[in-house]
């Protein structure tokens, strides 16, 4: 799956200087503290800065 189709999945999408910043779908997530990006090797890299694990956020999207 590619970035862009992560990104479409998600609210409050806004671009940031090296990626995209969202809310995450794993928690009540009032400001978007989801990062969304991209590796040196193209793989799409998440993170929540609220602390929600990798596993966590995959499942609210329905992805493995």
């Amino acid at each position: 799956m590619t970035a862009q189709e992560i990104v479409d999945r998600l609210e409050r999408v806004a671009k940031s200087h090296d990626g995209w910043t969202a809310r995450c779908p794993a928690h009540e997530d009032d400001r978007p503290s989801l990062s969304i990006g991209i590796g040196e090797d193209g793989r799409v890299l998440l993170r929540c800065f609220a602390g929600c694990q990798l596993d966590a956020i995959l499942s609210a999207l329905r992805l493995e």
